[in-house]
């Protein structure tokens, strides 16, 4: 399969632990509670990261913070080396980040196709002069973003659907689709938010194939997720907090053993992360 159109990584950090995200010592009070504690890690370029905890650990309020949705209110967002923290959403993805959300977005009236190349259509370069008179440039361009549409519904497995309307695709084809629309945005770090919620056990499994995929492709995934053991099997890194704080961080099997996560998250639940 091959990779998202337009999306490898650059040079700089092919084969390096270039890291592209650092969190100092984030805070994060919502109505005089604190969400986030003083959290602070980094994600490096190339690796499928996992956010993970119980519910009320800060997570979701974590992504707000990286994405922009969100001010701190102390401590410092590091996008590839550049301080984010007071940057809008609009910035942040202008700079190759983009995050997808738990609630599944693809406009449902228009055909996989069409979601595709409208995704595609939000970064061309022709203007709505160019578009009205649909000159010699809007015709070549046109067809440079039809042909990256088809490279990445076959990227997504979605190829044989092209011509349907999103409506009548399946949950899960339709978080795939939604995920095409990041892509479409030409993002060097995907942050992928409970991707598999609501997914049955064979759409998580394309799913994590996808992820791999992505991750493959040079795009650096950062997701947050309940499902221990997509988590498990497809991080090369896991962060774990509980009450706004970091408990822990490492590979899967240093966290599956780590007696301060068993006891906080994993718990019974120990056995199903490990299958």
């Amino acid at each position: 399969m091959s990779a998202p159109p337009s999306t490898a990584m650059p040079a700089a950090a092919a084969g390096t632990a270039q890291e592209v995200l650092r969190l100092e010592d984030v805070t994060m009070q919502i109505a005089g509670l604190t969400a986030v504690d003083h959290l602070s890690f980094s994600v490096q370029a190339g690796q499928i990261v996992s956010l993970i905890g119980p519910n009320g650990a800060g997570k979701t309020t974590t992504f707000n913070v990286i994405s922009g949705y969100m001010r701190p209110t102390a401590g410092r967002v590091l996008l590839f080396g550049e301080d984010a923290t007071a940057q809008p959403p609009e910035r942040i993805a202008q700079r190759g980040l983009v995050r997808s959300f738990q609630r599944t977005s693809v406009f449902a009236g228009c055909t996989v196709f069409d979601n595709i190349l409208t995704g595609l259509h939000l970064r061309g370069g022709s203007g709505v002069l160019q578009a009205l008179m649909r000159g010699a440039g809007f015709r070549r361009e046109e067809e440079r973003l039809r042909a990256e549409a088809r490279e990445m519904l076959a990227f997504l497995g979605l190829e044989a659907r092209a011509g349907e309307l999103a409506s009548g695709l399946s949950y899960g084809e339709q978080r795939l689709l939604g995920v095409g629309l990041a892509l479409a945005a030409r993002p060097r770090m995907l942050l992928l938010d409970e991707p598999a919620a609501g997914l049955n056990p064979s759409e998580t499994e394309a799913f994590k194939e996808m992820v791999r995929r992505i991750r493959d492709s040079g795009i650096t995934v950062l997701l947050v997720e309940h499902d221990m053991h997509m988590v498990m099997s497809i991080s090369d890194h896991i962060v774990v907090l509980n009450h706004g704080k970091l408990i822990a961080t490492g590979g899967p099997q240093a966290i599956q053993q780590h007696p301060e996560v068993i006891r906080a998250y994993l718990g019974s639940g120990l056995q199903r992360a490990q299958a």
